[in-house]
């Protein structure tokens, strides 16, 4: 039988394993902020194309126009998602903090 832990090297065991967890969600967070950038970049270019390649082929402006729109349409909600995971959470972990906009009203 091994050597009975104690309490401190217990926590610091614990505590090291939080730390490599923390650390897996930010490099997975990191790869998922990656690939909002890139598709946020990526996408208008290849609606513009994709507008000018049905116009040059079909003669239609309607069509390219249709075909811009829906891919704007799917950038914008894409770019705001890109900005927004730049934005860090508050801190929610203490009663106090939670501040819901009423300001210091006097009854």
């Amino acid at each position: 039988m091994g050597k009975k832990k104690t309490k401190r090297e217990k926590q610091r065991e614990d505590r090291d394993q939080a730390v490599e967890e923390e650390r897996v969600a930010k490099e997975l967070f990191e790869a998922r902020r990656r690939k909002y950038r890139i598709a946020a970049v990526v996408l208008p270019i290849v609606a513009l194309v994709a507008a000018v390649g049905v116009y040059l082929g079909t003669d239609d402006k309607q069509l390219a126009g249709l075909t811009g729109m829906v891919g704007v349409a799917i950038w914008v909600p894409l770019f705001l998602g890109a900005i927004g995971s730049e934005v860090t959470p508050r801190d929610r972990t203490r009663a106090g903090a939670i501040d819901f906009g009423g300001g210091n009203k006097r009854q």
